[in-house]
């Protein structure tokens, strides 16, 4: 099914961002080890992107090194991207009979992109001359807007949605353990305590259920079904899991609060 392409030149951080949510949803300490890495990678990746896109525009270029480096940077970080996205995407468990036959067709897709870059990889060390290089740096270029963003960002649209998934039902689980101590917990807070943990309970449900529908919606956009007139525009399911993933991050910013009027 064929996906719309959006922020091209975005891919890497896009990979990177989309996952975030989940990180926080299940309360760890965001990891920030590798985010001067990430920021690099990115950088150089923009400045790559950049001047291959100036060799179409027409500049003229005399030194072909910069373009090798720069196809270089780009073949290295796509690389390690389709990589990382595979692996995310192949930890994906308990899935129906279609859910597993998108990911396997996923799956399938990265490594045809990682062979794609294993070819052009190959024909970069052999190239000579600024107008080789220049002439495959541009193909690649080319490549990387069209199937390598349009397959990259479906898998990871995939991974997100089922991610998000087990971020509700993780938050739900948590939120079950609170409610069987509900009387428990109510007897030890004050009067006004009492009203504000009965508040962030109903806000926690409430939330939680928008979270579980936004993100069906998201799965039903993905993989819509022929009989379901109703499923929203891929255009749309982005957005869908990033409102699903607020939602979830605020159930566990209210799970905090929670444990504060506990403590109190």
């Amino acid at each position: 099914m064929p996906y719309s392409t959006r922020n091209n030149k975005g891919i890497y951080i896009f990979f990177a961002l989309a996952f975030a949510p989940f990180f926080f949803a299940h309360g760890q300490a965001p990891d920030t080890t590798g985010a001067d890495t990430l920021q690099s990678d990115l950088n150089r990746l923009t400045e790559s992107l950049d001047l291959l896109n100036s060799i179409k525009a027409g500049k003229r270029i005399t030194d072909a090194t910069p373009i090798q480096t720069a196809l270089n940077d780009v073949l290295n970080i796509s690389e390690e991207e389709i990589r990382s996205v595979t692996a995310r995407l192949g930890a994906q468990a308990n899935l129906t009979e279609e859910e597993a036959a998108l990911q396997n067709e996923l799956i399938m897709g990265l490594a045809n992109l990682a062979s794609h870059l294993k070819s052009v990889r190959a024909d970069a060390t052999q190239e000579s001359g600024i107008s080789a290089v220049i002439s495959l740096a541009q193909k690649l270029k080319e490549w990387r807007d069209g199937p390598y963003t349009t397959t990259v960002e479906r898998a990871v649209t995939f991974v997100s949605i089922f991610e998000n998934e087990n971020s509700i039902k993780a938050a739900n689980a948590r939120l079950a353990s609170i409610l069987k101590d509900e009387k428990k917990i109510r007897r030890i807070l004050s009067g006004a305590n009492t009203t504000t943990f009965a508040r962030l309970i109903k806000k926690v449900q409430g939330g939680l259920r928008k979270a579980a529908d936004l993100n069906t919606r998201a799965k039903a956009a993905l993989m819509p079904d022929p009989n379901n007139a109703t499923a929203d525009d891929e255009n749309s399911i982005d957005e869908l899991i990033r409102q699903s993933g607020i939602l979830v991050n605020d159930a566990y910013n209210d799970f905090i609060a929670m444990s504060k009027l506990i403590k109190k």
